[in-house]
C-alpha cells in the first residue's frame, strides 16, 4: 500500500514537472521578439519581480532568451503598432494624437499615445494575411482597453496600426481585413464534415440497441455527441459561415468551447473509470447512480470553464491581453499562444496526462493480476470487456489529441500551417471514421443490430401467421393437444 503511494505520489511530481517544462518551452512563444523589450539590466526588487524603466514584470510577464531577459511590455501595458515608420525611431515620435473613448463607451478625448505611459509603441508593422484598410483619423477610434472599434466590428491591437501624421498634420489608421478563406479551412470543414456522419450514426446505434446502454455505453454516446457538435460548429467556423464578429459568431463560439471541453471530461471520465472498475472497488454505487456523478463532472466542470470565460470577457476582472475574447479574432478563442494555452490547451494536457496515468495503472494491475494466477481474466470478463471498449477509445482519442497538442506547438498564430500541421490537425479532423470502425463496424454490434431490427420484424411476421393459422384452427388445435399454443409462443420468444 505504501509503495503504491509512493508511486503515485512520484508520478504525479513527474505530472507537474512536465506541465512546467511545456509552459518552459512554449514562453518564448507566448510573447514575440516584437512584443518584448531586453530588461537584462532590469532590478530584482522581489521575487520573481523585475523592474526595468518605471515598469514592473512578473515571473509570467518576462522569460529567458539564452543570456538575454526579455519582458512581454504587452502584457503590462496596451500596445499600439505604429506603420509606416522605417525611417523614424521611437524617440523621433513625439507626437502621434489618437480619439480614444471614454471607459464606459461615451465620449472620446484626444490622446497623445508617444508620451502617454498607459501605451507602448511597437514601431513595426503586424503581420496580416489579407489586406490593409485605411481610416482618416476621424474615423479611427481606440476604446480604452486598446481595442480599433469600428462600427459593430472591434480589432485588437494586432490587427491595426497607427501612421504618423503626414504633410497636412493628419493622423491615419490601417486596420487588417482577414481573408475570407483559404486552402487549409477548406480542408479542415470538409474533414469535419466528413466524420460528422459516422459520429452521428455511432451516437444513434447505441441508443436504440438496449445491451449497449451500460454505463461504457452511456458514455460513449456522450462523448461522440459533445464530438459532434463540435466537429459541427469547427466545420461551419472554417466555412466562414457567420458573418465576422456577430452575434451567432459569438454564440457559436461559446457553444464550441463548451462541447470541445465536455468531449475533453467524458475521455477523462471513462479514463478513470476502467482506473476505478480494475481497483478493487466495491462501492454499493448503482452505475445508474455513478453515471450521474460522471454527468456532473464531465458536464459541469466545462460549465464552470465557460461562465469563467463569459465572466472574463464581460468584466475587467484581468487585464485585456489575458482574457479570451471569444469571437474578435474568429469564431472562437483570440489567436495568441498564451490564451489559447490557458483557456484550452492546459486543461488538455492536464486531463490527457491523468488519462495516461489511469491507463498505464490499470494496466500493471491486470499484468500483476494475471502474474499472480489470480483468474481476472476469466472471472470477471465484464469488467475486461470495459476494459477493451475503452482502449479501444483512448488509444485513437488519446493519440488524437496528443497529436493536436503537437500542432498546436508547432504552429505560429496568424501564419500558414507547415505540412507536418496539416498532416496531424487531418488526422484529428477525421477521427470520427476511426471511432465509428472501433465502435460500430463489429460483429457483435451487427448481430444486435439483426435482433434489434430484422429478426423483430420476422417474429412480427411469424406472430401474424401464427395467430391466424389459430383462428382457423383453433378447435383442431385444441383437440389434438391443449399445449400447443404454449408451445407456439415459446417458439416464437426462442427466435
Amino acid at each position: 500500500m505504501l509503495h503504491s503511494l509512493l508511486s503515485s505520489v512520484s508520478f504525479w511530481k513527474w505530472c507537474v514537472g512536465l506541465l512546467m517544462c511545456s509552459v518552459q518551452v512554449t514562453a518564448v512563444q507566448f510573447c514575440s521578439e516584437r512584443e518584448s523589450v531586453d530588461i537584462t539590466n532590469g532590478k530584482m526588487i522581489e521575487t520573481g519581480v523585475v523592474e526595468y524603466n518605471g515598469v514592473l514584470y512578473n515571473p509570467t510577464q518576462y522569460f529567458q532568451d539564452g543570456n538575454i531577459r526579455r519582458g512581454c511590455i504587452c502584457l503590462v501595458r496596451q500596445c499600439i503598432y505604429v506603420c509606416q515608420s522605417t525611417n523614424l525611431t521611437r524617440d523621433e515620435l513625439t507626437v502621434l494624437n489618437v480619439n480614444v473613448s471614454e471607459t464606459y463607451g461615451d465620449g472620446t478625448h484626444m490622446v497623445n499615445m508617444a508620451t502617454n505611459d498607459q501605451y507602448h509603441l511597437i514601431m513595426q508593422e503586424p503581420d496580416c494575411a489579407g489586406d490593409w484598410l485605411a481610416l482618416q483619423q476621424d474615423e479611427a477610434i481606440i476604446t480604452s482597453t486598446g481595442e480599433l472599434k469600428l462600427g459593430e466590428f472591434v480589432y485588437s491591437y494586432s490587427q491595426f496600426c497607427m501612421l504618423p501624421k503626414d504633410e497636412m498634420n493628419d493622423y491615419f489608421a490601417s486596420f487588417c481585413e482577414p481573408e475570407i478563406s483559404d486552402l487549409s479551412h477548406n480542408i479542415y470543414a470538409v474533414g469535419f464534415l466528413v466524420s460528422l456522419p459516422f459520429l452521428v450514426i455511432t451516437f444513434i446505434v447505441y441508443a436504440v440497441i438496449p445491451e449497449l446502454q451500460n454505463l461504457p455505453g452511456m458514455s460513449v454516446m456522450c462523448y461522440v455527441a459533445a464530438l459532434a457538435v463540435s466537429y459541427l460548429l469547427l466545420a461551419l467556423g472554417r466555412m466562414d459561415f457567420y458573418d465576422y464578429q456577430s452575434f451567432m459568431c459569438r454564440i457559436s463560439a461559446y457553444t464550441l468551447y463548451f462541447t470541445l471541453m465536455a468531449s475533453f471530461f467524458w475521455l477523462n471520465i471513462m479514463s478513470f473509470d476502467i482506473y476505478w472498475t480494475f481497483g478493487g472497488s466495491r462501492g454499493r454505487t448503482t452505475e445508474r447512480r455513478k453515471f450521474l456523478y460522471y454527468s456532473l463532472y464531465a458536464w459541469g466542470v466545462p460549465v464552470l470553464f465557460l461562465s469563467l470565460v463569459i465572466i472574463f470577457d464581460h468584466t475587467e476582472l484581468i487585464s485585456y491581453n489575458l482574457r479570451p475574447n471569444v469571437g474578435e479574432e474568429g469564431c472562437f478563442l483570440k489567436e495568441e499562444k498564451l490564451t489559447q494555452f490557458l483557456y484550452m490547451y492546459l486543461p488538455l494536457l492536464s486531463l490527457v496526462t491523468a488519462n495516461i496515468y489511469f491507463f498505464a495503472i490499470t494496466a500493471i494491475r491486470i499484468y500483476q493480476a494475471e502474474k499472480a494466477n489470480v483468474g481476472m481474466m476469466t472471472g470477471n470478463s465484464r469488467r475486461h470487456t470495459k476494459f477493451g471498449l475503452y482502449l479501444r477509445l483512448f488509444t485513437i482519442m488519446g493519440v488524437t489529441w496528443s497529436l493536436e497538442i503537437i500542432s498546436w506547438l508547432v504552429t505560429e498564430p496568424k501564419t500558414p500551417p507547415s505540412w507536418v500541421a496539416y498532416a496531424l490537425d487531418v488526422s484529428n479532423c477525421l477521427a470520427g471514421i476511426v471511432i465509428f470502425f472501433l465502435f460500430v463496424w463489429k460483429q457483435r454490434v451487427k448481430k444486435l443490430l439483426l435482433q434489434r431490427f430484422v429478426r423483430k420484424e420476422s417474429i412480427s411476421k411469424d406472430d401474424y401467421t401464427g395467430y391466424t393459422r389459430s383462428s382457423t384452427q383453433s378447435n383442431t388445435l385444441t383437440s389434438m393437444d391443449p399445449t400447443n399454443e404454449c408451445v407456439q409462443i415459446a417458439s416464437l420468444n426462442l427466435v
